[in-house]
Order: structure tokens, then sequence, then C-alpha cells
């Protein structure tokens, strides 16, 4: 008997989104539309060879090679409309990216973008081409409804389910986790472990306090949350909490504010052997009064916010950083960066503070943020040049589409409570939100499907997230949008609490 329910072609329906899935564009139901057979060629393979030695005329087979990856392409077919205007006609003339989703489901109101099965997103977009059926008879027996098509090509193709939550790591997980990434990519063993890309992820903790005292932990798995092991971040003082982690040029990077310094150690050093790892501190470049809180990663180069407006660059660990904006800006504490280059990079933190750089060097501060003093910006999240997000320590998400000269509050369910703890975006039409609420205390999770439009409370479905008082971070697996990591504070108030979303 089989262990899935089989779709069929009746259990679809067609969702567009107009320039393509963000915070301002209401996914368009098309109630008359269906989508034909979905392509994808993932290159073609050739062998490599070389003469026999031993047989002449012969050859063999010393390797192959695979070319690109194709253009998914897919065509859409619906009723071509008496009375309005054809809207594939005229998205095919404006020639802008569209997002394409297919929504499965045998119970749900399809027409709801957030209730479905199964979601197919052909994402980026555009339209070739556009056709119709003949639109003329020329006799009775001729006469047939008239369809119109369009044919698209779109850049990335993928697949969402509703996310099944774990609670990972059990009594390794001792103290609340803070913050968490996942550092991993594609493999197919040729120069290491094979991977889906989402099989290592690294979460760090408090230390343990009392008398005496143990180091802050990190916490890891390398089989994707199924097993995971736990080792004191050696460099760092019994006493020190650490702020942060990231990943940088084959190496586990946590930030501490506590210590004033970094810490190191080579992510080969974490195997599935529950290998101790060797960590090892370097402060060359930080000053006093400007100690890290928060670092991001681009995998070659980091940049760290920190205390008094200070942030800095990271490019190898052992070198230490480099002082790139030295507080003049802002005296405020930084509680959140992100970058999307080496050139442009975003911060925020106390007192609605948003100071950014376009060359990666020189900042500026903005000089319209979404709130003041005394509210706080303790998350950054960036789409683009254009379009970032925020949230704060009221319990508020704001996002900008013009490089913050405007802002807009997104309401979402349960906003406008508690703390903004993290923002994730992954690709260009996910998002997640950690938040944390008081009076009760609890650790929400929220999820967008379309950019930002609108968000749920996660899990989808009858699924269940584990309850805990705080969620600190949200980390998402690039290879794979259905794979992340959360965690924070368990529903005991005591221990910290580690859970994984897989779809």
């Amino acid at each position: 008997m089989s262990d899935f329910i089989p779709a069929n072609t009746g259990l679809s329906r067609v969702f567009l989104i107009p320039w393509r899935a963000g915070p301002q564009r209401a996914p368009e139901y098309h109630s008359c539309l269906r989508a034909q057979a979905l392509s994808q060629g993932f290159g073609e393979v050739t062998d490599i060879e070389c003469p026999d030695p031993t047989r002449p005329g012969k050859y063999i087979k010393i390797g192959s090679f695979q070319t690109g990856v194709e253009r998914a392409t897919v065509t859409l077919e619906g009723r071509y409309a008496l009375d309005v205007r054809s809207a594939l006609l005229r998205l095919a003339k404006q020639g802008c990216a569209v997002d394409v989703q297919v929504h499965f489901g045998d119970c749900e109101d399809l027409s709801d973008h957030n209730a479905f099965k199964k979601i197919l997103y052909l994402q980026d977009a555009l339209l070739s081409a556009y056709n119709t059926e003949d639109l003329g008879s020329l006799a009775s027996g001729d006469t047939a409804a008239v369809n119109e098509s369009v044919d698209i090509s779109a850049r990335d193709i993928f697949d969402i389910i509703a996310q099944t939550f774990g609670n990972k790591g059990g009594d390794l997980v001792t103290n609340k986790v803070i913050d968490g990434v996942i550092c991993d990519e594609v493999s197919c063993g040729e120069c290491g472990d094979t991977s889906d890309g989402c099989q290592r992820a690294f979460v760090i903790s408090l230390q343990a306090g009392g008398s005496p005292g143990t180091p802050a932990d990190v916490i890891y798995t390398v089989d994707g949350g199924v097993t995971w092991y736990a080792h004191d971040i050696d460099s760092l003082g019994a006493t020190d909490d650490p702020s942060a982690v990231a990943c940088l040029k084959g190496f586990l990077v946590v930030v501490s504010e506590a210590s004033g310094s970094a810490h190191y150690a080579s992510l080969a050093e974490f195997d599935a052997f529950g290998t101790d790892p060797d960590f090892t501190e370097v402060s060359t470049g930080f000053v006093a009064g400007g100690e890290p809180t928060a670092i991001v990663s681009l995998g070659t180069k980091a940049f760290i916010a920190g205390d008094g407006g200070h942030v800095y660059s990271m490019a190898t660990p052992s070198n230490g950083v480099t002082l790139i904006e030295d507080g003049v800006l802002t005296p405020s504490r930084l509680l959140a960066i992100d970058a999307l280059s080496d050139t442009f990079v975003v911060a925020v933190g106390e007192d609605g503070a948003i100071i950014f750089s376009e060359d990666g060097a020189t900042f500026q501060l903005l000089t319209t943020p979404p709130v003041g003093v005394p509210v706080d910006i303790t998350a950054v999240a960036l789409k683009s040049k254009n379009e970032w997000w925020v949230g704060t320590g009221a319990g508020n998400v704001y996002f900008t589409i013009d490089a913050g000269a405007h802002w807009t509050v997104k309401a979402f369910p349960g906003s406008g409570a508690g703390t903004i703890n993290d923002i994730t975006i992954q690709g260009d039409s996910i998002i997640y939100i950690a938040q944390s609420t008081t009076g009760p205390a609890v650790g929400r999770l929220l999820g967008s499907f379309n950019g930002g439009y609108d968000f749920v409370v996660l899990p989808l479905g009858s699924g269940v997230l584990p309850t805990s008082d705080i969620l600190a971070f949200v980390a998402a697996c690039d290879a794979d949008p259905g794979f992340i990591v959360t965690g924070g504070l368990g529903a005991n108030g005591t221990d910290g609490i580690i859970i994984t979303g897989t779809m």
C-alpha cells in the first residue's frame, strides 16, 4: 500500500504574482487556469576518453562532465474570456518577471493561498510566448471553447509542504541557546562526505553559571539533525557568554561581547565521531567600547557589529578583524547585522539605530528609521539593496522597498507583542520570523510563502511546534527551503531548546 497521497490533475490550482513575490504584492488566484507538464533539464552528460593503450582504435573512459542546469519550463493554459481582458496577454506584453505557484490539496480551500498540501513554486519566471486555440468557426460543428496559453521559463523551482518540527539535542541542551547557523553545501562526495547541503548545523548556548561554572557550548549535528554533539567553546572563559556564530572560510567563528573577542575552530574538527574541537581566541582589531554582539558571514568575508555603533570586517579568523566603523555615527549598541555582498551591509540596534554601507567600508546613518528612542531594532534581513526587513523589541516588523526612505509596518498574527528576535529570508520568497512573547512567555515561529505579503503561524496543518519560552533565532538551509533550525529557552525556563523543521 502506498505511504503517500498521489496527486492528480484535479487537485491543483494556479496563483500568479506579477513582478514577483513581495510584501505589497498579493498572489492572484486564477480559477480558470491550469499548469501543464513541467520540465527542467539538469545538463547533458559527456564522457571524457583517452586512447586505450592495449587496443588500437579503442578508447577508455577516464571521466565525465555535465553541462549547465537549464531553466524550468511549463505552459499555463486557461479559458479565453469574452468579457474581460486577458491577464496572460497582459503579463506577456509587460515582459516582467513573475512568480508562479501551483497549489495542490485534497481537502483544502485552494483559493486560500495559505491552505495547501503542497506548492510547486516556479520562481523568477518570464513569459516567452502567448498562444490561443482557434478563435472562430466556419460551421456549426466547429464551435468550441477557446483556450489561451503562455509558455513559462523559470530560473528555479522547488516544492513546499507543511513542515514537521522536532525537539533535538535532548540532555545536551542544558542552557539557553542564543544563535545558530547552517554551514554546508551540496556535495556528491568527490571532495569529502556526501551532503544534501543541510547536514551541518551549529548552535551556541550560554555558559552554565554557578561556581564553578563551565564554558558555553557549541551543539552541532553533521547528519541533518539526527545526531547531536556538544563541546565547550574552550577558549571562552567559564563566566563569559558567547553572542553570535557564523562560518567563514572553513572555520566556525563565535563572537563574544563578554570577552571582547572572537573564537574560532576548524569545521573539519566537527565530525560524526564527536571529536572535541579546539577553539582559538583572537582579539586583534577589537577596541574597548566596541565589543562584538552580532556577526554575518558571506562565506569568504564576515561583518561584525558591536557596542557603541562599531562595525568590523573579518577576512581570515586567525588575523582578527579590521575596524570599519568607529562609532561616530551612533553611540547605540548594535544588536543585529546582515549583508547582501562584501559591499552592502546594514546593522541595527538600540534606540532605533540603523547604519548601512554601500561599499563595505564607509557607513552612513539612516535618518528615517521606522522607530526611535526607546524602541530597539533587534533583527534585520536584507532581500535586496532596496528591500529591507527589521524587527523590534516591541514585537513589530517593518519593511522598506526604497532602502529605508519609507517604512511600512507588516501586521501578522500576534504582532505588536513581545520581541522579534530574528528574521531570515530563504531564497527570494520564504521569510521566517522568530518571536518571543511575555505574559505568558512563549516562543513563536511565523512563516511567509509569498515574499512577506502575509504570514502564518507555524506549523501549518495539524503539526505541533515544541513549546518554548523564547525562540532566539532561526537559521534556514540555502539548499532546501524546508529545513530550518531554531531554538532558545525551553518551556521550563531553565534548559535550552533546539528545534528542527523539515519538509
